[in-house]
Protein backbone atom coordinates (compact mmCIF):
# COMPACT_ATOMS: atom_id res chain seq x y z
CA UNK A 1 0.00 0.00 0.00
CA UNK A 2 1.32 3.44 -0.92
CA UNK A 3 1.37 6.37 1.51
CA UNK A 4 -1.41 8.13 -0.45
CA UNK A 5 -3.55 5.02 0.11
CA UNK A 6 -3.04 5.45 3.85
CA UNK A 7 -4.42 8.98 3.58
CA UNK A 8 -7.50 7.61 1.82
CA UNK A 9 -8.17 5.31 4.79
CA UNK A 10 -7.42 8.07 7.30
CA UNK A 11 -9.83 10.47 5.60
CA UNK A 12 -12.56 7.81 5.43
CA UNK A 13 -12.15 6.95 9.12
CA UNK A 14 -12.27 10.67 9.99
CA UNK A 15 -15.59 10.98 8.14
CA UNK A 16 -16.90 7.83 9.85
CA UNK A 17 -16.01 9.28 13.26
CA UNK A 18 -17.78 12.55 12.36
CA UNK A 19 -20.89 10.52 11.46
CA UNK A 20 -20.75 8.77 14.84
CA UNK A 21 -20.33 12.10 16.65
CA UNK A 22 -23.38 13.42 14.82
CA UNK A 23 -25.39 10.37 15.90
CA UNK A 24 -25.59 8.94 12.38
CA UNK A 25 -24.85 5.35 11.38
CA UNK A 26 -23.85 3.57 8.21
CA UNK A 27 -27.27 1.90 8.22
CA UNK A 28 -28.58 5.10 6.61
CA UNK A 29 -26.74 4.22 3.40
CA UNK A 30 -27.94 0.63 3.38
CA UNK A 31 -31.56 1.48 4.14
CA UNK A 32 -31.71 4.21 1.50
CA UNK A 33 -30.42 1.68 -1.06
CA UNK A 34 -32.67 -1.22 0.07
CA UNK A 35 -29.65 -3.28 1.15
CA UNK A 36 -30.37 -5.65 4.04
CA UNK A 37 -28.01 -8.61 3.51
CA UNK A 38 -24.34 -7.98 2.81
CA UNK A 39 -21.01 -9.71 2.43
CA UNK A 40 -17.78 -7.94 3.31
CA UNK A 41 -14.62 -8.27 1.22
CA UNK A 42 -11.30 -7.87 3.06
CA UNK A 43 -11.73 -9.16 6.60
CA UNK A 44 -9.23 -6.97 8.43
CA UNK A 45 -9.55 -3.91 10.66
CA UNK A 46 -12.11 -1.98 8.63
CA UNK A 47 -14.34 -5.02 8.12
CA UNK A 48 -14.35 -5.61 11.86
CA UNK A 49 -15.34 -2.00 12.53
CA UNK A 50 -18.17 -2.36 10.01
CA UNK A 51 -19.38 -5.61 11.59
CA UNK A 52 -19.42 -4.04 15.06
CA UNK A 53 -21.25 -0.98 13.73
CA UNK A 54 -23.99 -3.11 12.16
CA UNK A 55 -24.46 -5.50 15.11
CA UNK A 56 -28.01 -5.48 16.41
CA UNK A 57 -29.33 -3.45 13.49
CA UNK A 58 -31.42 -4.30 10.47
CA UNK A 59 -28.49 -4.94 8.10
CA UNK A 60 -27.19 -8.50 8.34
CA UNK A 61 -23.63 -9.49 7.52
CA UNK A 62 -24.04 -12.93 5.92
CA UNK A 63 -20.37 -13.74 5.29
CA UNK A 64 -16.93 -12.34 4.64
CA UNK A 65 -14.65 -12.82 1.65
CA UNK A 66 -10.87 -12.74 1.79
CA UNK A 67 -8.11 -13.91 -0.52
CA UNK A 68 -6.21 -15.22 2.54
CA UNK A 69 -7.33 -18.01 4.86
CA UNK A 70 -9.23 -16.22 7.63
CA UNK A 71 -11.16 -17.71 10.54
CA UNK A 72 -14.77 -16.74 11.07
CA UNK A 73 -15.30 -13.51 13.00
CA UNK A 74 -18.14 -13.10 15.51
CA UNK A 75 -19.80 -16.16 14.02
CA UNK A 76 -19.59 -14.82 10.46
CA UNK A 77 -18.06 -17.35 8.03
CA UNK A 78 -15.30 -16.21 5.70
CA UNK A 79 -14.98 -17.61 2.18
CA UNK A 80 -12.16 -17.47 -0.33
CA UNK A 81 -12.63 -16.32 -3.89
CA UNK A 82 -12.63 -19.92 -5.08
CA UNK A 83 -15.77 -20.72 -3.06
CA UNK A 84 -19.35 -20.52 -4.27
CA UNK A 85 -20.75 -17.33 -2.73
CA UNK A 86 -24.31 -17.20 -1.33
CA UNK A 87 -26.65 -14.49 -2.64
CA UNK A 88 -26.56 -11.11 -0.89
CA UNK A 89 -27.85 -7.63 -1.70
CA UNK A 90 -24.32 -6.18 -1.94
CA UNK A 91 -20.67 -6.87 -1.27
CA UNK A 92 -18.91 -4.12 0.68
CA UNK A 93 -15.23 -3.87 -0.20
CA UNK A 94 -12.96 -2.65 2.60
CA UNK A 95 -9.79 -2.77 0.45
CA UNK A 96 -10.05 0.78 -0.85
CA UNK A 97 -6.71 0.99 -2.61
CA UNK A 98 -7.57 -1.86 -5.02
CA UNK A 99 -11.33 -1.37 -5.32
CA UNK A 100 -11.56 -1.38 -9.12
CA UNK A 101 -9.73 -4.70 -9.53
CA UNK A 102 -11.55 -6.35 -6.63
CA UNK A 103 -14.91 -5.16 -7.94
CA UNK A 104 -14.25 -6.76 -11.34
CA UNK A 105 -13.09 -10.00 -9.73
CA UNK A 106 -16.02 -10.29 -7.29
CA UNK A 107 -18.66 -9.35 -9.89
CA UNK A 108 -17.55 -12.39 -11.90
CA UNK A 109 -18.50 -14.58 -8.93
CA UNK A 110 -21.76 -13.07 -7.67
CA UNK A 111 -24.50 -10.95 -9.20
CA UNK A 112 -24.84 -7.94 -6.92
CA UNK A 113 -23.28 -4.50 -6.54
CA UNK A 114 -19.74 -4.32 -5.14
CA UNK A 115 -19.54 -1.08 -3.16
CA UNK A 116 -16.46 0.41 -1.51
CA UNK A 117 -16.65 1.09 2.21
CA UNK A 118 -15.62 4.64 1.35
CA UNK A 119 -18.82 5.08 -0.71
CA UNK A 120 -20.86 3.71 2.20
CA UNK A 121 -19.30 6.18 4.64
CA UNK A 122 -19.66 9.21 2.37
CA UNK A 123 -23.16 8.11 1.36
CA UNK A 124 -24.35 8.00 4.98
CA UNK A 125 -24.68 11.77 5.48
Amino acid sequence: MRSEDSFQYLDMMDQWLILKQEGKTLERFFMSNQIKRIAIYGMSIYARHLIRELEGGVVEVIYGIDRNKVDEYKGIPVFGLNNSLPAVDAVINTVLWDHVNIKVQVEKMIECPVISLEDVVYGSY
